[in-house]
C-alpha cells in the first residue's frame, strides 16, 4: 500500500485541491485498515480494519461524485444485481455474524455504494477510466466475499491467496483508473 501511496503522488496530475486529497486519504485509510486486518482473528483489529475501511470507500464515493443527472431507469438493473448479490453473500453468512451483523452490513453498503458512484462515472470521464475502475470494482468486492465467506462461513481453498490478490488488484485499478482519468467536460472545452 505504501508503493501505491508513492506510485499514486509521482504519477498524478493534481497537485492539490479535494480529489487529490480524497484519494490520498482513501489510500492512508486502507493502509491502515489493511494492517489492522493482518490480525484478522483479533475482534478489535478486526473492528478498526473495517472502519478505516470504511472510511477509506466513503473518501474514494467523494473522489467519484460527479454532478450529472442520472436516470433512476438506467440504475435499476445495477440496484437489482447489488440487491441480490448482497443477499446472497449475507444468506450464506448470517448464521456466523453474531455480534458483526451491523457492522458487516453497514460495510457491505459502503461497498455497494462505492461500486455505485464508480458506476455513476459513466459520462463525466473517459472509457478507459471508467472501465478500469469499474473492474476494481469487481476485484474488491470477490475480495470482500471471500473474506467475508472464510470469516463468517466455512475455510476456502487459497483463502488467504485469493483475498489478499483480488485486494491488491482492486485497489491498484482503482489508483490507476484516477490517474488515466479525463474528464469529458474538460475534452470538450
Amino acid at each position: 500500500m505504501i508503493l501505491l501511496i508513492i506510485f499514486y503522488l509521482k504519477n498524478q496530475k493534481l497537485k492539490r485541491g479535494k480529489n487529490y486529497n480524497y484519494t490520498l486519504l482513501a489510500l492512508i485509510c486502507f493502509t491502515v485498515a489493511s494492517v489492522a486486518v493482518i490480525n484478522h482473528l483479533n475482534d478489535i483489529m478486526f473492528s478498526l480494519g473495517m472502519l478505516f475501511f470504511i472510511l477509506g470507500k466513503i473518501l474514494f464515493c467523494l473522489r467519484f461524485t460527479n454532478y450529472r443527472d442520472f436516470s433512476i431507469v438506467k440504475l435499476f438493473p445495477f440496484f437489482v444485481g447489488c440487491f441480490i448479490l448482497m443477499f446472497s453473500v449475507f444468506y450464506l453468512i448470517y448464521n456466523g455474524l453474531g455480534k458483526f451483523f451491523i457492522p458487516v452490513l453497514i460495510y457491505f453498503f459502503v461497498s455497494l455504494l462505492l461500486s455505485l458512484f464508480a458506476y455513476l462515472r459513466k459520462n463525466d470521464v473517459n472509457n478507459k477510466s471508467y472501465r478500469v475502475v469499474i473492474l476494481s470494482m469487481i476485484f474488491l468486492l470477490l475480495s470482500e466475499i471471500n473474506m467475508g465467506i472464510k470469516t463468517y462461513y466455512t475455510p476456502l481453498p487459497f483463502e488467504d491467496i485469493s483475498v489478499m490478490l483480488f485486494y491488491a488488484i482492486g485497489v491498484y485499478l482503482i489508483v490507476y483508473g484516477i490517474l488515466i482519468e479525463v474528464k469529458i467536460k474538460e475534452k470538450l472545452v
